[in-house]
């Protein structure tokens, strides 16, 4: 419907009510005064998200973690959703200058905006959920360890394919989704050298046709394993898959098995909320330096979905050990170039 929402728990941004659109005009709503522009509360966290906060994917699951921040910290939360565009600096400067303890920006696309806003306001953190490396200042990272389970799901992929053909397919050419592209090939050709890996973007983290596009394209160039980081795009990636015979599907954020059953290989969930609240604790523990700070399987952020029987008992348990060097240390699978 083309709506544009700007939805906040605690109202305090009143110059933003222009911005108010639905699909039948602007929201009349009356401002509220300026002493609601301040958070009410010790520790205050706002973010900005890319999708709506019920996508069932990325944007639903940082607002998740929001209200896990707000729960366990008694922190007051405001946050803007489906922001595109150079509207996302907008937002954060909005939230920079209603005083908000920490600014977190739910996207690698938000990177550029959040180092501009993050310079005019020093006293102010800002965290980008991305392996970006910080500014060393008040600005830094949030990210998973992505090369654990890019090089796991490589190997899954090595395991299953009958062609020596297998595909990652990411939203967009973000850090994130090159680390875990790049990992994906490591741990493929750990198991087989020999074994051709494609690599291709979406272009959209929303747009299901385009992945669908891609996902032929990939299946036509022989690849019989398809590992699908595109968020609700892939849900059209994944549909494609549901309907080649011999060609099976990894899926990305979640256990993605319902959407085609005997076809999904596996999925990597990634515990998007806790991820957000391990980071925010560093900031309200004092211990936020502007770094890039890692979170993986060591912290339970995010792991396998069952096989289900899709992989031999041989080639679950050759994984599983896998799994287990990398916790263990045995295995460094952090190189990311």
């Amino acid at each position: 419907m083309g709506r544009k929402k700007y939805l906040t728990k605690y109202v305090i941004l009143s110059f933003l009510t222009f911005i108010l659109i639905s699909c039948g005009g602007a929201n009349t709503e009356k401002s509220p005064t300026s002493e609601a522009l301040a958070p009410k509360s010790d520790f205050s966290v706002a973010m900005v998200l890319p999708g709506l906060i019920n996508d069932k994917s990325w944007s639903q699951a940082g607002y998740e973690g929001l209200t896990l921040v707000e729960k366990e910290f008694g922190a007051k939360i405001s946050y803007v959703e489906n922001s595109q565009g150079t509207e996302t600096e907008k937002y954060l400067r909005y939230f920079a200058q209603a005083d908000f303890n920490l600014i977190i920006a739910h996207s690698g696309g938000y990177t550029s905006a959040s180092k501009t806003v993050a310079s005019e306001f020093p006293r102010i953190k800002f965290a980008v959920i991305e392996p970006y490396a910080g500014n060393n200042k008040n600005l830094g990272g949030i990210a998973f360890r992505y090369s654990e389970m890019g090089y796991l799901t490589g190997v899954v992929a090595a395991l299953k394919t009958k062609t020596n053909r297998i595909a990652y397919m990411g939203g967009e050419k973000y850090p994130s989704t090159e680390e875990e592209a790049l990992a994906f090939e490591r741990g493929a050709k750990a198991i087989n050298p020999k074994v051709k890996v494609l690599i291709n973007w979406v272009g959209s983290w929303l747009d299901e046709e385009k992945a669908k596009t891609v996902a032929l394209n990939q299946i036509a160039s022989g690849a019989d394993v398809l590992a699908i980081d595109a968020d609700k795009a892939g849900n059209g990636a994944i549909k494609v898959v549901a309907q080649k015979p011999g060609v099976y599907g990894i899926g990305w954020v979640e256990d993605q098995y319902a959407l085609a059953p005997g076809k999904i290989l596996t999925s990597v969930i990634q515990r998007i909320p806790l991820l957000i609240f391990n980071g925010v604790t560093l900031v309200k523990q004092g211990r936020w330096e502007g770094k890039l700070y890692r979170f993986g399987m060591g912290e339970e952020v995010h792991e396998l979905a069952p096989f289900r029987g899709l992989l031999s008992p041989a080639q679950a348990a050759r994984v599983n050990q896998i799994q287990a060097d990398i916790l263990s240390g045995k295995l460094d699978v952090s190189r990311v170039n």
